[in-house]
């Protein structure tokens, strides 16, 4: 229903933000790892799960489109809700976790407050080729660009011509590469992805 919002944070403790959007506030539950890219008076993007149990909504709010996609697969899983994905995701980065439940850690995923044996067996039963693949796709360690800048970039490219997905991908590629970390802007991004 809603893949993201661009506002102002007025409110953040560690597990919930408030974004102003259109003169609207957003209450999203978020994990620590977003808590912690997030900033008050900040206009920010933040990509959105709605999740609604027993007719009641909460809305997700996550830093990254990786660590919403991790937290989907999370939530798809029985007996898993919400507050176990986010103490996840609040534990170990997107990456991590996807690792640590693709060769089975149970031991890693029972460190997180609210993992009993159960839960994580099940999570690495259920998800083990997902995660599998999410871990193999994410490739090495991303260099952290504002996620806005990388948006801005794929925006541009689309409107010089490469497809939504190509340009990801390249963006994705030029976010991976060590000397990325100097050049965090819209402009460097695409100027990077036309020079390969």
């Amino acid at each position: 229903m809603y893949d993201h919002l661009v506002g102002e944070v007025v409110e953040k403790q560690p597990s919930r933000a408030v974004l102003r959007c259109g003169g609207v506030g957003y209450e999203c539950r978020i994990s620590l790892t977003t808590a912690g890219q997030l900033g008050v008076g900040r206009t920010q993007q933040v990509f959105t799960l709605l999740h609604v149990v027993d007719g009641t909504p909460s809305l997700l709010g996550f830093a990254t489109r990786d660590e919403r996609d991790l937290a989907r697969r999370l939530l798809s899983v029985s007996s898993v809700g919400p507050s176990i994905a986010l103490a996840l995701l609040s534990v170990h980065a997107p990456g991590e976790l996807a690792a640590a439940i693709a060769r089975g850690d149970v031991a890693a995923l029972r460190r997180v407050k609210g993992i009993g044996q159960k839960i994580a067996e099940r999570l690495c039963l259920e998800l083990r080729e997902a995660m599998a693949a999410f871990a193999s796709a994410a490739g090495g360690p991303a260099v952290p660009l504002p996620m806005q800048s990388a948006d801005d970039a794929v925006a541009a490219l689309v409107t010089l011509g490469f497809s939504e997905k190509e340009a990801r991908d390249r963006v994705d590629r030029v976010r991976r590469q060590p000397e990325a970390a100097a050049g965090t802007d819209t402009e460097a991004l695409v100027k990077a992805v036309l020079r390969m």
